[in-house]
């Protein structure tokens, strides 16, 4: 039922009154020469007009609208009489505000706010409020300082339930870390490096944060008996210190943290311990991300950066506080599809290469966003304001998903994970080493040099994100040191898009055809762990059928690694992984050749135009083919590799998707004349 008195401009805030409102004849569209319009969508109510049109509005006596315009001066403070305008959405679950101002601009500082402002009550205030006629307005907590007794309350109220009722976050508490920090009782500030003995069992807690380039405290070979006997812990990085003063808050001692427990300048230690990273995460009591750090002499406890929020008391009902408070959009709400150079800033962990595993790993974790404090643990995940996660996080890999999703998850991380940076660019492996070794546990699957045998054509179908749009073909480059076999998709150093998160080709991923197979692999390791670093050398053998001697042109228009190729009468652009630049050989018939080879010369110092006659082989992969005879044929490009220019050794140059429309006259290239040959790809 529609109360008495009731405002036609807000509805009350109230989806209920919004959907009575409705059926009042002329209603949507009563105010339309004020631009006001009003209407029913899938998921509640919407309300669209100009903000102007609100400030006017209030002079009705509707404490709402007047509560309205008060949040839209506090957050387009420099508004104009015309085109300013606003949506007011009214959910099941919420209600919040879209900005939409025409000109954000700055005056004296303030900028008018473009994005989602949701209008809630909050928390705290709420105990005399029930039977209110704001009862039906959301109640949500304000988001408090990360040092506040409010976020340690949200922290162990998240440890508690996890601990108590996910039978999926049960953990053992075998096989601890090698090392872990022992710190003093509370108060006490001494620590000291303990090495753990085989019977321990007690809990620890793992830290995950950004190094930065600031000199800091770290065990090697020098120091490790020195710290052995113990330290003050104000020798620590402000970030250490504060994981240091949690893990003491919550009535534990032991704490991992990597630069510590680890001797950095052993080269054994090293590779042994980071090929447990699985473990060690996986078995920690809770893991500390502190995401809003960007380098380990940051604190991320006195991070006072929060989502702008305004509070507003009722006039003549001074027990009644109405809140309104920009949207959260770090953590588990940036948008990691957008690529992480999208206008909204992420969270300096999330641009990092090793902090990807460090998220996923952890049995449990609590993220110290730049916004706010966010959970997530084997079960679900929480934040402290309230509100859906983005989609486009990477989930963590839980035991009973299908090899299917399994799948598509380690190519969805491979396209975020490409995405971010690392300081020693040959970490590439090692820094999701972890990730590799629980999918192989999980699955059974082999590890060839960050592709899985079980899925290989597939795996192979992998091409440089060419499209992204925050990374510049500029940027991108082959490694200065080996890093991984042409194959790889780390091979280079750039944004890549796997198979099944391909858009182009995705729904064809359930009816591929292979029409080629890998034979053999042959994986040189660099050290103890079989998902770290490979040597120069690491090839796969693959069979099918090779058209050879197929002619190269460009690139094209000056486009970077574009270039042109006539296969079967058809005019083709290839794409290359990376610039391509000609060089000679001897054939197996001993007759001079030329073919070509990925540049090691960056994009930025210039183009390079290919000789005549640069020839290369065109490799069958595999081929997807609907009932209307649409569908996609795929090739790997290959050339005689620069390592062992021997008959049938081959370095890759890239993959080609030829569209197949039948009706049309595109068919399928046919290779069957073609001879069965097995082959190297180093």
């Amino acid at each position: 039922m529609i109360p008495e008195t009731w405002c036609d401009v807000c509805c009350n805030f109230s989806l209920d009154i919004a959907r009575e409102a409705e059926l009042t004849p002329g209603f949507k569209n009563r105010y339309q020469n004020s631009g006001y319009y009003a209407g029913r969508f899938e998921t509640g109510y919407q309300i669209d007009c100009q903000c102007q049109f609100i400030k006017e509005s209030r002079s009705s006596g509707c404490e709402y609208c007047r509560f309205l315009s008060e949040v839209i001066d506090t957050f387009i403070p420099n508004q104009t009489i015309d085109g300013d305008s606003m949506l007011l959405c009214l959910r099941e679950d919420s209600t919040f505000i879209h900005f939409l101002p025409t000109n954000p601009n700055t005056i004296n500082g303030r900028i008018n706010f473009q994005g989602v402002v949701y209008i809630y009550r909050p928390t705290d205030s709420i105990s005399k409020q029930s039977g209110s006629a704001y009862a039906h307005i959301p109640v949500l907590p304000d988001i408090k300082p990360p040092s506040s007794e409010e976020s340690f309350t949200y922290l162990k109220a998240c440890l508690k339930t996890c601990i108590e009722t996910h039978d999926s976050c049960q953990q053992d508490l075998l096989s601890p870390p090698k090392r872990l920090l022992q710190l003093g009782t509370r108060g006490n500030g001494s620590v000291r490096l303990y090495e753990t003995p085989n019977d321990f069992r007690e809990p620890y807690v793992a830290l995950s944060y950004c190094w930065g380039k600031s000199s800091v405290l770290k065990t090697e070979s020098s120091n490790i008996q020195s710290l052995m006997r113990g330290f003050d812990l104000k020798q620590l990085p402000a970030a250490v210190q504060d994981a240091a003063y949690v893990t003491q808050k919550l009535g534990l001692k032991y704490l991992w943290v990597d630069a510590l427990c680890i001797i950095q300048d052993s080269k054994l230690d090293w590779e042994d311990q980071s090929a447990k990273m699985c473990s060690i995460y996986e078995k920690a009591h809770l893991t500390i991300i502190a995401s809003s750090s960007d380098a380990a002499n940051v604190s991320f406890l006195d991070h006072s950066a929060r989502p702008e929020t305004f509070h507003y008391h009722v006039p003549g009902k001074q027990d009644i506080l109405l809140g309104a408070r920009r949207e959260c959009k770090s953590g588990h709400h940036f948008d990691s599809s957008m690529g992480i150079g999208n206008r909204v800033a992420p969270d300096p962990t999330i641009v990092r290469g090793w902090t990807l595993q460090e998220a996923i790993l952890p049995t449990r974790a609590i993220s110290y966003s730049t916004d706010e404090l966010q959970w997530h643990c084997r079960s679900t995940r929480s934040c402290e304001c309230q509100s859906r996660t983005n989609d486009q996080q990477v989930a963590s890999f839980l035991i009973g998903r299908s090899q299917l999703e399994t799948l598509e998850q380690w190519d969805k991380l491979v396209r975020i994970y490409t995405q971010r940076q690392l300081t020693y660019l040959e970490d590439k492996f090692p820094a999701i080493s972890g990730i590799s070794q629980l999918i192989h546990e999980q699955t059974g699957w082999q590890y060839l040099a960050g592709l899985w045998k079980e899925h290989f054509i597939s795996q192979l179908l992998w091409t440089r994100h060419s499209f992204h749009p925050f990374f510049e073909d500029a940027d991108t480059s082959m490694p200065p040191k080996f890093r991984a076999p042409s194959f790889s998709w780390a091979s280079l150093e750039c944004p890549i898009i796997t198979f099944t998160t391909n858009p182009d080709v995705v729904e064809q991923a359930a009816t591929l055809h292979e029409d080629a197979k890998l034979v053999d692999s042959n994986i040189l390791l660099s050290g103890v762990d079989p998902f770290g670093r490979v040597e120069l050398g690491s090839s796969i053998t693959m069979e099918g059928r090779m058209m050879q001697d197929v002619e190269l042109h460009g690139p094209m228009d000056d486009e970077y690694a574009n270039y042109s190729v006539l296969l079967g009468g058809r005019d083709l652009t290839f794409e290359a992984d990376i610039q391509l630049e000609t060089f000679c050989f001897t054939a197996a018939n001993g007759l001079p050749q030329r073919t070509a080879r990925r540049s090691a010369k960056p994009a930025n110092e210039g183009f390079i135009k290919l000789e005549g006659r640069t020839m290369v082989s065109v490799f069958l992969l595999a081929h997807s083919q609907d009932a209307d005879g649409l569908g996609t044929q795929f090739f790997l490009f290959l050339s005689a590799s620069p390592l062992n220019s021997n008959h049938n050794r081959y370095e890759r140059l890239g993959v080609l998707m030829m569209g197949i429309n039948s009706q049309e006259g595109y068919n399928l290239l046919d290779f069957s004349g073609l001879p069965v040959q097995r082959f190297t790809i180093f």
